[in-house]
């Protein structure tokens, strides 16, 4: 029997704050629960500290439909659950754009999905100083090339690696990016799907977190990728 809910631990309209959408005005749904466990995780409620609620499929359409037409399935990892594909097609069907981000971790069929905004954790979100166990079972699962290809080859894309601020690890972050951009077979003319994104959620500290990257994205034709909802609101949940 199919599943007419999905956990949730918050439903809200804002402004997209992340990726090639920047600006656009959108409802997020944010799915609780995640296979990985990021140290830097901006969103603990959806897997350090899942809290989410069921909510039935039909009421998150009707929410929806309140608000923009630009639809954000997010998470946590949304891609963990089949009801998500149930949805995505509703909302199509219903008129609205959908982004889905996840890390790209899991195949999902059956998914509506306008531009799929895959988020591949680098090996510096492990979280080893915070939680050992759980960062040997975040290491094994957090990338899976043969799934990111596949998501690759059947939806549009962008690609979104959060980086460090710190010069050393950014070199790593760098290198380790290249090396998984040449086993996904991404061409040279695909570069500007790829962004990097500052690991930073204090508004004050972007603006350096940006200039930092600058250089990287003129040489490397990466795209840099703006955390607008930090800009404007902080590290707050809802926005």
């Amino acid at each position: 029997m199919a599943a007419t809910t999905l956990p949730i631990a918050e439903v809200f309209r804002s402004l997209q704050g992340e990726g090639t959408l920047v600006g656009v005005p959108s409802t997020f749904v944010r799915v609780a629960g995640c296979n990985l466990r990021c140290v830097w995780c901006d969103s603990p409620g959806t897997s350090w500290q899942s809290a989410g609620q069921p909510r039935a499929l039909d009421e998150l359409v009707d929410a929806c439909a309140r608000g923009p037409r630009h639809v954000v399935l997010t998470g946590g990892e949304p891609l963990l659950f089949p009801a998500l594909a149930e949805l995505s097609r509703r909302l199509s069907a219903a008129g609205h754009h959908i982004t889905v981000e996840s890390a790209g971790t899991r195949w999902l069929d059956g998914l509506a999905c306008d531009l799929l905004s895959l988020s591949p954790k680098l090996a510096h979100s492990a979280p080893w100083t915070r939680d050992p166990e759980w960062a040997e079972r975040h290491e094994r699962r957090r990338l899976a090339p043969p799934v990111l290809r596949r998501w690759l080859a059947a939806y549009p894309w962008q690609l979104k690696f959060v980086v460090t601020s710190d010069a050393k690890r950014l070199s790593a972050d760098l290198d380790e990016i290249e090396t998984l951009l040449t086993e996904l077979q991404i061409p040279n003319e695909s570069r500007h799907q790829v962004l990097l994104m500052p690991e930073c959620t204090d508004p004050k500290r972007l603006s350096a977190a940006y200039r930092q990257l600058v250089p990287v994205c003129l040489e490397r034709g990466f795209r840099l990728g703006e955390r607008l909802h930090i800009a404007l609101f902080g590290h707050t949940p809802g926005t």
